[in-house]
């Protein structure tokens, strides 16, 4: 499209984030693209001249997005007034009409302290004025620099923030532009497209050691591993560069090596930041128990047989060895056991005995996702929290304030929120680490968990006996069959689990006798079958869900039925899935609006998909109509849209789990939310829901593996059912999952081992 200008008065800013905003003008239009204006609500009631062109946006519509934004009328009084600090509109309007336009420009340039003749100008603002119009000065200098190489205007207001006591900016990124990939929004590849066009070295060390830094974050972040073999690490470093030897990458390693950028772990190397945190995990473990303080109770058999009585229930014989070994008074240990074998109520037994020393008060269970901690909570009835909540709250004190704190869902866990946690515990907290490892690991660097049991880190109590309450209970003992990759007996008739049987007959000598045309779409023909299979299991769980919801038991309603998927593509992929299973469960609502692939609507069943600050209130605080407080809400949580406000082109969601209302934009919700009707099995890890329905089609053979069944028919709580092909559910159940996480935790584990073998 042809570049265009628009003119205008802003009306409303409908949404602003780092200097990008949406707006409506007066007309109507809508407009979007980036400021260098801190705060984009200054220009509401300004008239202003963009250009750019119209664009469908894939998530928003249509709108104008524009490159260049100018303000109409007098700019220099606009920036003066809403811009720089210190400046009243009255005091600009004297100036103006004192020195006028372009003189107050150059005095502002070349000579402020002339302002100081000017009545109500004194050194303390003088100080604010020249400050601020030099920083803005400044920013706009970057951006002029910056605009050939397609750098947004919010990311220029970011770097220059990041690099805001460097004296001459524009210089030190000519001579390095690579220091920009320490700014949010700035990765490898767009600093090295930049900086290759403005002529550097493809073999200079600031582009090596800026590569390795990218590729050492890739690893961690998508394959979870901390640490990598440095002989496959160069090999992948030259290839990312385009390296036909390894001398100058060579080179770079062995300087990043020098400055502790980069550390050795005998055939490994690591970055920085993870090898600090992992070995500050490792010491913490190792330390842990040097000084235990002493017994807790004196007859910890006494006080087993008593606490059974009250609960009806009496421990194993592992999960009484997990409550003595927590009796001598060790500062750490784990609970470890996989579905169905006990582990909430030992950890009750556990945190009773705990109690007897410590109090109530000084307990608090907690896990990463809301869920979770909520049903910690309600399993051992101690007060709960998330991870992060409890990290906010401790965030202006140097610890959190109880002395025994249980992790549960540990399996989630990775290092970094790991080594947050750890290190806001006091000096002689307990530290009860409870977990399955037989789930998924976690999403981002690290296997804690897994590292602790393969390396005796602290004391660890495996429970194995699988509990059963009643004859035809089977979700545990098929989970456990999985995990072991067997095939379980999967055909009985069960309470809580029921496989129906879709398989395509003689499939495997059908798919040998036809082209590929024929073959996809048999498949996909077959997959329709069970799509519309999964439909009819979820309609007979309508009845309830709606029961829950009109009792505005949101909690009830979001945790009732789940359809949980290992892909998003695809027709039985959770995307698909979701506009399919809305039609059964919010058919027609009364306000919805397009965004992206989904309709949004009134009572959907919704997942946030991004950590991000947002605007949220209390349910306290959003009935009594009170401003928001910015609040960090993470990627998982589930919630419920509860009003849309189509004046205001807002939507709210009420998130039971965590208590919390938040506030979004219309254009904002594709970008933010998901419709959670379907979920992929790595959205779910950690939840729990009365029904589990899960497609199981040979389209997501690359996606089938036991972590990842064992997780899904795990996350049932009352009944599980699994829809789809018997040789793909039999194929899943013996295809164990051998992907290995190198982590820096596991290497300074064995070297000690090595050191002090048994």
């Amino acid at each position: 499209m042809s570049r265009i200008t628009l003119t205008g008065r802003v009306q409303k800013i409908l949404f602003q984030k780092e200097g990008f905003f949406i707006a409506r003008l007066e007309n109507g239009v809508k407009i979007s693209g980036n400021t260098l204006i801190d705060d984009p609500h200054t220009i509401e009631g300004q008239e202003i001249e963009v250009k750019g062109e119209w664009q469908e946006h894939p998530k928003f519509g249509p709108q104008f997005v524009f490159d260049e934004l100018n303000i109409k009328g007098s700019e220099l009084y606009f920036y003066l007034t809403k811009v720089v600090k210190g400046v009243g509109e009255k005091l600009v309007g004297r100036l103006i009409s004192h020195y006028g336009e372009d003189e107050l420009l150059r005095i502002l340039d070349e000579e402020p302290n002339r302002l100081l003749e000017f009545k109500g100008i004194k050194e303390k603002k003088l100080s604010q004025i020249t400050k601020s119009w030099q920083q803005y000065k400044d920013m706009r200098d970057l951006a002029m620099f910056l605009a050939p190489y397609k750098i947004g205007q919010s990311i220029v207001a970011q770097i220059f923030r990041t690099f805001a006591a460097k004296d001459n900016l524009v210089d030190e990124i000519k001579k390095n532009p690579y220091m920009i990939t320490q700014v949010k929004g700035v990765g490898f590849k767009r600093a090295d497209e930049m900086a290759l066009s403005m002529g550097i070295d493809p073999k200079s060390p600031f582009r090596i050691e800026a590569a390795a830094g990218y590729l050492l974050r890739e690893i961690a972040e998508q394959q979870g591993s901390s640490a990598v073999k440095r002989e496959d690490f160069t090999a992948a470093l030259c290839s990312e560069l385009g390296f036909d030897e390894t001398t100058a990458v060579t080179d770079v390693i062995e300087d990043l090596l020098k400055r502790r950028i980069l550390y050795r772990l005998e055939d490994f190397i690591a970055y920085e930041y993870y090898y600090r945190t992992e070995k500050a995990i490792y010491d913490f473990l190792k330390n842990a128990n040097i000084s235990p303080s002493g017994a807790i109770v004196e007859d910890p058999d006494s006080f087993i047989e008593s606490e059974e009585k009250k609960i009806g229930f009496s421990l194993g014989e592992q999960q009484k060895e997990a409550v003595l070994l927590l009796n001598r008074g060790i500062r750490a240990m784990a609970l470890v056991g996989y579905a169905g074998t006990g582990k909430s109520t030992t950890a009750r037994m556990m945190l009773r005995l705990l109690e007897s020393r410590y109090g109530y008060d000084s307990i608090v269970v907690t896990a990463l996702s809301g869920i979770a901690a909520q049903r910690i909570h309600d399993t051992t009835g101690y007060r709960s929290a998330t991870i992060q909540s409890l990290l906010v709250s401790a965030k202006d004190k140097e610890h959190l304030p109880f002395d025994v704190i249980l992790l549960d869902e540990a399996s989630m866990v990775n290092s970094q929120i790991f080594y947050q946690l750890i290190s806001k515990l006091k000096e002689e907290a307990i530290l009860l680490i409870v977990g399955d490892d037989g789930q998924l690991p976690p999403i981002g660097a690290g296997n804690i968990l897994a590292d602790i049991i393969e390396y005796d880190l602290i004391p660890t109590v495996k429970l194995t006996r699988i509990y059963r309450q009643k004859e035809d209970q089977a979700i545990a003992f098929i989970a456990d069959s999985i995990r072991r990759g067997e095939i379980p007996d999967y055909k009985k008739s069960y309470c809580d689990f029921r496989f129906v049987d879709l398989s395509i007959e003689n499939y495997f000598a059908r798919k040998n006798s036809l082209g590929e045309n024929e073959k996809r779409e048999l498949r996909q023909n077959h997959n329709l079958k069970i799509l519309e299979t999964v439909k009819s299991e979820a309609i007979t769980h309508i009845v309830e869900a709606r029961r829950c919801l009109e009792s505005k038991d949101i909690k009830g309603y979001i945790t009732h039925i789940q359809v949980i998927t290992p892909m998003k593509g695809g027709i039985l992929g959770s995307e698909n899935l979701n506009n399919e299973l809305q039609s059964i469960f919010n058919p027609g609502a009364r306000h919805s609006i397009r965004r992206g692939i989904y309709n949004y609507g009134l009572f959907d069943k919704v997942v946030h998909i991004k950590n991000e600050n947002m605007p949220a209130y209390s349910p306290e605080a959003f009935k009594k109509g009170l401003d928001p407080s910015e609040q960090r809400i993470f990627n998982g949580m589930i919630g419920l849209i509860f009003r849309m406000d189509s004046d205001e082109e807002e939507c709210y969601v009420y998130f039971p789990n965590e208590e919390t209302v938040v506030r979004y934009s219309y254009d904002m919700i594709g970008e933010y939310l998901s419709l959670a009707y379907a979920l992929t099995i790595h959205k779910t890890q950690g939840m729990e829901y009365d029904a589990v329905i899960i497609p199981m089609s040979y389209s997501h053979y690359i996606m089938h593996n036991t972590k990842l069944l064992y997780t899904a028919v795990t996350r049932a709580k009352k009944i599980c059912i699994v829809v789809g092909e018997e040789d793909a559910f039999k194929s899943a159940c013996k295809r164990i999952d051998t992907t290995r996480r190198d982590t820096v935790l596991a290497i300074l584990s064995s070297l000690e081992r090595d050191k002090h073998p048994l």
